[in-house]
């Protein structure tokens, strides 16, 4: 057991190892990190969620940030870096603050600080976002404002991709994973496509090793990669059969070795039963996971039947899914769907299969990823993975369209501080039947309702300009934060300091004025969220996403300063916990007895 004689210091000292890792990292302009093995192996990544979970992280403190940070990416699946670099400038904002005090009152002071930033979280955040952000960047969208090249998704995919992949890969990834929702969803613009792509991207992507990236594309259907054992040509629609285990499996494994000829002859006889069902039911295609025996590849090629086995379980349940396959009643189970086509594919030296299958509301495609080397082949799968996640939060935590700030709410200066009785009414409030149901129309919801903002700052400068201007919370706490917030958009400008107070002095200067920040036909003259490759492309990110950033670092600061003793222990705490729960049902049981 070990006594933390100064948390604040521990905790400032941990983070500000981790802050050094991923401070070079931030922006599209970020360097790489190369993590290295002693059997060889390497990678490659910018990314900061794979960088933070790469490390071997032993002081307690440090799991404990990791812990949190990766229940803030399961989230949102953004802003591991941000996360850091906020989270390490708040501890020191912390630190200066109290420094003055005696060790025994820091402690107590950095602990109320922590409690009013936590108390923040919960009663003040909500209002200085949604008053003190959210009008104004839906103005940013408006008549004479920002136009997004490409439309919002390819300025919320640039936004991502952009900071954690070089810009190379960011001119192949962005519009590829556009092509991707666009096909896949029919050119509609509601959310199944996202949650679709969501839910099973492990079965829409193939990453293939030793080809230039350029070679990736989107392809039409599903690609299994695995290559027929039996291939036949079949034009037009085909009825394939779905198996999950061997066609000559025994009914009966405890046959006894006495009866092994006579068995032998059964067995046959079950197989040719088997075999004779497929063809009555006209089928054309055997999709198998598992490998099928000999017998049964010479009855398909005697029969004109493609059999292609040893495929992806998870990948043949989709398949059954989107086909609507239906089950037959005869063992081992076996379902019987259609399918639009099914081909012969090669992706350089390897040959997949590529079936195809229509569904009512999503029209299957698989995303082709291309990489010359594993490192940024695994990099390419890790961003395309996290983008789909990013696209989901928002969908889910969009704004309807039918709710959008009023035009006092607009125009708020400087000078107008936001008070309790500007707080939305009842009307203007959010159910949470709203948050959570999907957009009919994704891209015109979050426009309308400011939901993205320009990468590059935006968000911060507002969110400090709010925070000196609220009268939520305790003053200090709001100062810290505020100031702490700036540290975000200051390290994407390490390299030209100059850059950040130019666009901070730009930004004051606007709000101060008495208009919005963005008036029709003002000109384009803010420009954030440049592209990657640097042409001035507008690039976008969500604010729930930043919402949810400030309220996850605000957890865990005021979780690692309570932190008192540190205890190593050989148990499984996963189990202790479990035990805890049984001792205090029993002891409700003895209650309930007496």
């Amino acid at each position: 057991m070990a006594k933390v004689s100064d948390p604040l210091q521990v905790c400032l000292s941990v983070v500000g190892a981790l802050e050094c890792v991923v401070r070079r990292c931030v922006g599209p302009s970020g360097g790489t990190v190369i993590f290295t093995k002693d059997t060889g192996e390497t990678l490659i990544t910018k990314h900061g969620h794979r960088i933070l979970t790469a490390l071997h992280l032993e002081h307690p403190i440090a799991r404990t940030v990791l812990e949190s940070l990766c229940a803030h990416d399961g989230v949102t699946a953004d802003g591991s870096k941000s996360f850091i670099l906020l989270l390490a400038a708040l501890l020191r904002g912390i630190r200066d603050s109290v420094h003055e005090s005696s060790r025994t009152h820091r402690r107590h002071a950095s602990w109320k600080l922590a409690n009013q930033l936590h108390a923040f979280c919960w009663d003040g955040l909500d209002d200085v976002v949604a008053h003190g952000v959210v009008p104004y960047t839906s103005s940013l969208f408006g008549p004479g404002g920002c136009e997004l090249e490409g439309g919002v998704l390819a300025a919320l995919v640039g936004g991502y991709v952009g900071g954690r992949v070089s810009p190379s890969q960011a001119e192949v990834l962005t519009p590829l994973l556009c092509e991707l929702y666009a096909r896949l969803g029919h050119g509609h613009t509601d959310g199944a496509a996202i949650s679709f792509i969501h839910s099973n991207f492990s079965q829409l992507h193939t990453a293939v090793s030793g080809l230039h990236s350029a070679r990736s594309h989107v392809v039409e259907g599903l690609l299994l990669a695995c290559d027929w054992s039996v291939w036949k040509e079949a034009d037009g629609p085909v009825k394939a059969l779905v198996v999950f285990e061997k066609l000559d499996t025994r009914d009966d494994e405890s046959v006894s070795i006495q009866l092994q000829d006579d068995w032998t002859v059964h067995s046959d006889g079950v197989v040719q039963e088997r075999l004779a069902t497929v063809l009555r039911l006209q089928v054309n295609i055997v999709l198998s996971a598992v490998k099928q025996p000999d017998c049964v590849l010479v009855w398909a090629c005697l029969n004109n039947v493609s059999v292609l086995d040893c495929c992806d379980p998870e990948q043949l349940d989709l398949l059954c899914e989107l086909c609507t396959a239906e089950p037959l009643t005869v063992q081992p189970p076996m379902r019987v769907g259609t399918l639009t086509h099914c081909r012969r594919f090669q992706l350089g030296g390897r040959r997949y299969a590529n079936v195809g299958v229509t569904h009512t509301s999503v029209h299957t495609h698989t995303l082709v990823l291309c990489a010359p080397a594993a490192g940024p082949l695994e990099q390419s799968v890790s961003v395309s993975r996290g983008v789909f996640s990013m696209l989901q939060h928002l969908s889910q935590s969009h704004r309807h369209n039918d709710v959008s700030p009023c035009p006092q709410e607009q125009r708020l200066t400087s000078s107008q501080r936001l008070t309790s009785s500007q707080r939305l009414t009842s009307s203007q409030r959010l159910t949470s039947s709203q948050l959570f149901s999907p957009c009919p129309n994704l891209c015109h919801c979050i426009l309308n309702a400011g939901d993205v903002i320009p990468v590059g700052g935006a968000f911060e400068f507002l969110f400090h300009h709010s925070l000196l201007h609220s009268n939520h919370g305790d003053p200090e706490s709001r100062r810290l934060l505020a100031e702490a917030v700036l540290s975000v958009p200051r390290s994407l400008h390490t390299h030209r300091p100059g850059d950040f107070l130019q666009h901070l002095a730009h930004f004051t200067s606007r709000l101060l004025q008495p208009h919005a920040i963005r008036e029709p036909g003002s000109g384009s003259e803010f420009m954030w969220g440049l592209g990657a490759d640097g042409s001035g492309r507008v690039c976008v990110e969500p604010v729930c996403s930043k919402h949810q950033l400030v309220a996850s670092v605000l957890q865990c600061v005021n979780r690692l300063l309570r932190v008192e003793t540190v205890i190593h222990t050989p148990r499984s705490l996963a189990l202790a916990a479990a035990e805890d729960d049984d001792d205090d049902d029993e002891e409700d049981d003895d209650g309930d007895r007496t």
